[in-house]
């Protein structure tokens, strides 16, 4: 029975640096894809919109604009690398705004451009250091289920003391 329990905990501490892999991947892939897109916002063309709804507890703000003969509807304020950044804008019902549009997808759009290159770092290193941990987990974890052991070199301090 014990052999039984060794090996779920081994699962499962696979699973666990699996999870660790898996989410340090998928941090880094949305914060290459969120810093990506903030930047070509900086080039993308803009078109007025109007504001739908102001953004309150549990709803994001809604504006509509107008791309050619089709009406797109969008909540993005700011891409989530420049999250940190408040312009300090209130958007009211009605009002005119300038809705920057990507030129590829004219149904993404931003009304505020940009993103912070120092957010997008540390996400992405958060990123890799999930990844890093996890990987070193499997491998320590696949080096134990194969009998291996990392090798140890000899230290004058590992030896016995003279006795006299």
């Amino acid at each position: 029975m014990a052999y039984d329990h060794d090996w779920k905990g081994t699962l499962g501490a696979f699973l666990l640096f699996g999870a660790l892999v898996l989410t340090g991947a998928l941090a880094a892939y949305a914060a290459v894809e969120d810093y990506t897109y903030a930047r070509a916002s900086l080039r993308w063309g803009t078109v007025e919109g109007v504001v739908l709804s102001p953004a309150s507890r549990g709803e994001d703000l809604r504006y509509a604009w107008f791309d050619g003969a089709v009406s797109h509807t969008g909540e993005r304020v700011r891409f989530r690398s420049a999250a940190l950044r408040d312009t300090g804008v209130v958007y009211r019902p009605g009002d005119k705004v300038k809705v920057y549009v990507s030129p590829e997808n004219g149904a993404l759009a931003v009304l505020e451009p940009g993103g912070s290159a120092g957010l997008f770092a540390v996400t992405l290193g958060f990123g890799a250091m999930l990844i890093f941990v996890g990987l070193a987990g499997v491998i320590r974890l696949a080096m134990m289920v194969d009998g291996l052991a990392p090798d140890r070199a000899e230290s004058p301090y590992d030896a016995a003391p003279a006795v006299e």
